[in-house]
């Protein structure tokens, strides 16, 4: 029992090296890799179960587009011109925002005005403080 153990675990081994070296080799092992995973695409598609769950760009880029626009009207409604230099991008759910306050006070405001609009999963609140001219004057007799 132990000899034939011993053949297959010596065959597993023989079996992974000769795989390994078919597709790791230095010229040709990327061309067949890329091979490989177009027929498990393939395979995987037939059987229902989708290997590569990326979700496709066009969707999911309008959808987000949708979602930073919806945003912008929100924020012009609620504030006016006060967001106007905001930048606002959205990405699966979540929006940034980018961009320059007056008042402390309004990055709080932007971003619960923002977490009010539907489908936002959350914010990256990136606003900062305009700061002012803070250049000491110099005086001269």
């Amino acid at each position: 029992m132990t000899r034939v153990l011993k053949l297959a675990a010596a065959a597993t081994g023989a079996a992974v090296i000769a795989i390994a070296a078919f597709l790791l080799h230095p010229r040709s092992g990327a061309r067949r890799r890329a091979a490989a995973r177009r027929a498990t695409v393939g395979v995987a598609s037939l059987v229902g179960s989708a290997v590569d769950k990326r979700p496709r760009r066009s969707a999911s880029a309008s959808w987000d587009e949708t979602l930073a626009n919806r945003v912008r009207v929100a924020l012009s409604l609620g504030f006016g011109d006060l967001s106007t230099g905001i930048e606002i991008r959205a990405n699966r759910g979540v929006v940034t925002l980018r961009g320059e306050v007056d008042e402390l006070t309004d990055i709080t405001r932007f971003e619960t005005a923002v977490r009010e609009v539907g489908d936002v999963a959350d914010v990256d609140n990136l606003l900062r403080l305009r700061v002012r001219d803070l250049r000491p004057r110099v005086l001269t007799a």
